[in-house]
């Protein structure tokens, strides 16, 4: 599960670098292995989420205020570069949301959500019989479905809200829980499933767009097809007999791969750079390359993040 944390946080750089999908990029070779690349990541916030879900949160000021510590310190640390090297840097706008209890953060707000609602998730989870779990979950999913995925009403925010937060969490807690044959496959039955949903997100986008010119949210966190394709992703994960503690130190800051690259700061900076690598090289050497400076630049992000782990040490212990 570790290296599934690594994992999803390469996936969101590759869906950042590889930039968001729309008709208008639907043209040729570059849009068809655009919309590829994307739908197969697509299931990284969801799993990420979903591996909370799997072990159950077990809230705490402590947990709280590590991750806030972890977000200050990033924000801090894109700051102060950038005000050493003569870029313009404000306050107000470039630091201060991100001391404000991470709000610079999408993610980080709904994280937040559920972390602080996760004692009562619990408390449920654990004291409902397996059949009335089931039953929410169909009745979560159902409005999720409705409301969300075919009337894009905004309170699921299209999966990036706390909402669509708590219900992938209980999936995926039921699916640890009551595993039964659904959930029990051999792994690599669970890779097709992951697979097949993704290959059916694809050309449903690809085909709903050249046909009826929209894509059906499939490209969306809250795509049944998505939300799929993410359990059994995480389920293949949660099957490999994977001990290392090389990944288990780095999976340690995997949270911090976000954290950097989507500062208000970095953001900018991130994006253009790979619009520009696009048009600089072909195609057939974008992609391989966008990958290896991927890695790079996550290992960079990770190591950066070793120094927070070593200070959080140094505060709460003292």
């Amino acid at each position: 599960m570790e290296l599934l944390r690594l994992v999803c946080m390469f996936m969101v750089m590759v869906c950042h670098a590889n930039g968001y999908i729309n008709e208008g990029d639907l043209i040729g070779v570059d849009g068809v292995i655009r919309l590829i690349i994307n739908q197969f990541c697509l299931v990284c916030v969801n799993c990420f989420v979903m591996v909370s879900g799997w072990f159950g949160i077990k809230a705490s000021w402590k947990g709280a205020a590590k991750l806030l510590f972890q977000v200050i310190f990033v924000a801090v640390i894109c700051f102060a570069i950038f005000a050493v090297f003569g870029q313009p840097v404000s306050f107000k706008n470039d630091l201060l949301p991100y001391l404000a209890f991470g709000y610079g953060y999408w993610f980080v707000i709904s994280y937040l959500v559920l972390y602080a609602l996760s004692p009562v998730l619990e408390a449920f989870v654990n004291n409902v019989s397996e059949s009335d779990f089931r039953k929410v979950l169909y009745f979560i999913f159902a409005a999720e479905m409705v409301f969300s995925y075919v009337l894009g009403e905004g309170s699921y925010g299209f999966g990036f809200s706390p909402l669509a937060f708590i219900s992938i969490y209980l999936l995926a807690r039921y699916a640890r829980m009551y595993p039964g044959k659904l959930f029990a496959l051999n792994k690599k039955y669970d890779l097709l499933v992951y697979v097949l949903a993704t290959v059916l997100s694809i050309i449903g986008f690809w085909f709903g767009y050249k046909l009826f010119g929209m894509g059906f949210h499939l490209n969306h966190y809250d795509s049944p097809l998505a939300i799929i394709a993410s359990l059994y992703f995480l389920l293949f994960f949660s099957k490999l007999k994977i001990e290392s503690k090389t990944v288990n130190w780095l999976a340690a800051s995997a949270f911090a791969i976000y954290l950097f690259h989507e500062n208000s700061l970095v953001s900018p900076y991130y994006h253009q750079f790979f619009s520009w690598l696009k048009e600089t090289v072909t195609i057939v050497e974008f992609y391989p390359l966008m990958f290896v400076l991927l890695i790079l630049f996550g290992l960079a992000f990770l190591l950066i993040d070793k120094s927070r782990i070593f200070l959080w040490k140094r505060i709460s212990q003292s």
